[in-house]
């Protein structure tokens, strides 16, 4: 008996790719079978692809419209058919009885697909036989044989020579560590021309700062605060995978410490047990040659979650800007990156169950950086005499007052040292910059190879919130730096002044705000209403005190003072006495 398969809609064997409605009613036979396969908009697949074609079954094409159908079967050139059907006959993943146990021809085999068709009235199992078509697909995979014809989309086109079933899929090893791509899987008819979208599964990851109930990708924080990180991301369909790793790589810069029990994970606004997944850190968060600072790794999360594809997974932390942050323009980096399953041909094996952590030649895809920066910054007081401003004063004794007053690094000259990692810069007036030299400016630096790092620690702040302060004291140069602000309003209060010399009457009122961006903080200083500049990359202060006044015993304004007014008295005495007497002449006469 002639044997046949009706393909009057495309076979679908991965959920990975469709055939457009435009190709899927095909009206007559034709001899052009190229297939075109188009990236869809807004699909997150970014990568490169280069796709290859199999044909698996071969025959007659014959019929038109609707009863469109493949006679005289037989293995196409693409399979290993023997092979083939001998692993089709040795799975157990077809349910009790195995369909193909009684197959011995290709055409047999094409008879029991047949019956998994969608759109056969006769199939009322759709589901089960979705996840059979799946397996099938598995294992033509692992039995192929030549390619029919590779091409890479971006011209898009597969040129095919003949009809049947062609199964098309990713070449071999080309989306390893892929950013932003994903493998497929497909089988499908062709009986003329079709395109088709490609519908890999690629997740992304987002990660924001969290701050006032609003995203930001930049912040300015104190030494001291504590940072909410919030990450976002999708459940991906991970129907086509027997395993699947969502695994979140974080790396944090020196300048912020983790906080490893803040993690906190939402899928579909609610919240998972902690026992769902497992945060990871030190050699455990190191895979290969690169160290991530933490690892957060979801456990089964196919079994867990595959019902919630689509849905929005939120991740928050926590991490504490220390001493060790970068006070320059540089700031200070968070990066993040997820590590995803995408071969859905590939068995997974992993390790480190139930973490579900890739394991030796488990291929995976990952998606590109994302980034935070918090910036922190500096103020550099020059404390010099109202009447000669080239006169430095040590000694005088400065409170610093503000909500963003919590770890302050106060330094003056002694607190550099020479670190070849350094950033500072040493001028000969003994000031540090982070300004590196130029040809216009080395004349005015000690050294313009040497750096130095500044070796303050930071100082606990009195008392709580916009009250909180703390206080130091002019060094031998005049110099004052109170390093590691954020923006926010602050209040600087003379509370000793160096001998001989008038405190300031009224504190200083300092400001700094800021537009923070991933290039830069775009800070404003100001002192008392005014902008200050940042000529050795510091922002800086100059702040003035005038000698005491002078006892009368000493001279000067005192004693004078007393001269005008007792000579003032006595003009005023010698006047009053003429006129008296003028008058008591005149009443004489």
């Amino acid at each position: 008996m002639k044997k046949r398969i009706h393909i009057a809609a495309a076979l679908l064997l991965s959920s990975m790719m469709a055939v457009s409605a435009g190709a899927a009613a095909m009206t007559t036979v034709a001899a052009n079978y190229d297939v075109t396969i188009k990236q869809p908009t807004g699909n997150n697949d970014t990568a490169q692809h280069t796709y290859e074609a199999y044909q698996v079954f071969k025959g007659d094409l014959s019929g038109s419209g609707d009863d469109v159908v493949l006679s005289n079967i037989t293995w196409g050139t693409g399979v290993n058919g023997t092979n083939l059907l001998a692993a089709l006959k040795a799975s157990a993943d077809f349910g009790a009885t195995n369909p193909f146990a009684g197959c011995t021809t290709a055409a047999d085999v094409a008879d029991v697909i047949d019956k998994w068709e969608p759109d056969n009235a006769d199939n009322e199992n759709k589901a089960v036989h979705k996840a059979y078509i799946q397996k099938f697909a598995d294992i033509v995979g692992a039995n192929l044989s030549t390619v029919t014809v590779a091409g890479t989309p971006g011209n898009g086109t597969l040129s095919i020579s003949a009809p049947g079933y062609y199964f098309i899929k990713d070449k071999d090893n080309t989306l390893d560590n892929a950013k932003l791509g994903a493998y497929t899987d497909y089988i499908l008819r062709v009986v003329g021309p079709v395109e088709i979208e490609a519908k890999e599964e690629v997740p992304t990851i987002q990660k924001k700062i969290l701050e006032d109930t609003k995203l930001k990708e930049a912040n300015t924080a104190s030494i001291g605060d504590v940072i909410t990180f919030q990450l976002d991301s999708k459940v991906p369909d991970m129907s086509a995978y027997n395993k699947y790793y969502y695994v979140i790589n974080d790396t944090m810069c020196d300048g912020l410490e983790f906080n490893e029990d803040s993690v906190k994970i939402y899928i579909d606004g609610s919240e998972i047990e902690s026992a769902k997944f497992d945060v990871q850190t030190g050699d455990a968060a190191k895979v290969g040659d690169t160290q991530y600072t933490f690892q957060i790794v979801m456990d089964h999360f196919k079994d867990n979650y595959q019902d919630k594809a689509g849905k929005d997974i939120k991740v928050t932390y926590t991490a504490t800007l220390t001493d060790e942050a970068d006070r320059t323009e540089k700031g200070n980096e968070n990066v993040v990156n997820l590590t995803y399953s995408n071969n859905p041909n590939h068995e997974y094996k992993g390790e480190n169950e139930p973490s579900n952590t890739p394991g030796d030649g488990d291929v995976t895809g990952i998606t590109p950086d994302s980034k935070t920066k918090t910036y922190t910054t500096s103020l550099l007081l020059h404390k010099v005499d109202g009447a000669d401003k080239t006169k430095t004063l040590e000694g005088a004794k400065f409170e610093l007052k503000g909500s963003g007053v919590n770890h302050v690094i106060i330094a003056n000259a002694t607190n550099f040292e020479a670190d070849e990692n350094g950033t500072y810069y040493k001028l000969k007036d003994g000031t540090y910059t982070l300004t590196a030299p130029t040809d216009a400016t080395k004349d005015q630096y000690e050294s313009t190879t040497q750096k130095y790092s500044m070796n303050a620690t930071s100082t606990q702040h009195s008392g709580e919130g916009e009250d909180s302060y703390v206080e130091a004291i002019t060094d031998v140069k005049g110099i004052l730096t109170f390093a590691g602000l954020g923006a926010g309003s602050y209040t600087l209060t003379e509370t000793e002044a160096p001998e001989g010399y008038n405190k300031l009457a009224n504190p200083i009122d300092i400001e700094i705000t800021a537009a923070p961006t991933l290039d830069a903080p775009n800070w404003k200083i100001t002192k008392d209403g005014v902008e200050l500049t940042k000529p050795t990359g510091i922002y800086e202060c100059t702040v003035e005190n005038n000698k005491g006044t002078t006892l009368p015993t000493t001279g000067g304004i005192g004693t004078t003072l007393f001269y005008v007014v007792g000579g003032t008295l006595v003009a005023g005495a010698v006047v009053l006495l003429i006129t008296k007497k003028r008058m008591s002449v005149s009443d004489k006469k």
